[in-house]
């Protein structure tokens, strides 16, 4: 279980997990996560039309809403392992109003681990796929890990604003999952 988040990050500051039963098989719903958009995001959707002011509210997502909703989070993909897991890993300072993210990121998992300079937070999501009766659980968690004791202390005010957003947008993509899976199924 989460193979891949003990192996990338072991050891974190914050923690946020949920989890949603959907009904289908691993290799159809890890390949409908594949391919969610964020037009099928209920409540990220009205989100972003709220943040995109009038014009958004008039003309609805646009663009946005076309792009592949795990290409569009802020971590991006550093590990696959079909149809089992998907993990996503992030290096960035989170104290400004945008990320700030390091001149030369880790490219792969053996780099991220290994990042330690002072003043920058660690952030690995996974989404981990498993059987179970006749359909597939998915969960989805988010580790944070800061490299120095006063990048904790300055991280632990952004998480606690952004948590409940971010679990929010969590549990929106995992009801998305579900919703798509069952309109596949209805089509076939």
């Amino acid at each position: 279980m989460n193979e891949l988040l003990e192996r990338v990050m072991p050891e974190y500051d914050y923690r946020e997990r949920h989890r949603k039963w959907v009904p289908a098989g691993k290799v159809e719903t890890f390949e409908t996560l594949l391919a969610l958009r964020m037009a099928d995001l209920r409540v990220t959707g009205l989100l972003l039309r709220a943040r995109g002011g009038p014009s958004a509210w008039r003309h609805g997502a646009g663009e946005v809403g076309e792009l592949l909703v795990l290409d569009s989070i802020g971590p991006r993909r550093l590990i696959e392992d079909p149809p089992r897991e998907i993990l996503h890993a992030d290096v960035a300072r989170y104290t400004g109003a945008r990320p700030v993210r390091p001149e030369r990121a880790p490219r792969d998992d053996a780099e991220f681990r290994s990042f330690s300079e002072p003043g920058w937070t660690k952030v690995v999501m996974n989404f981990e796929l498993r059987s179970q009766g006749s359909g597939t659980l998915v969960s989805t968690e988010t580790r944070v890990y800061a490299t120095d004791q006063a990048t904790r202390r300055k991280f632990a005010l952004y998480w606690l604003m952004i948590r409940a957003g971010s679990g929010l947008i969590r549990r929106d993509m995992l009801a998305a999952l579900s919703r798509r899976v069952r309109t596949r199924g209805d089509r076939t």
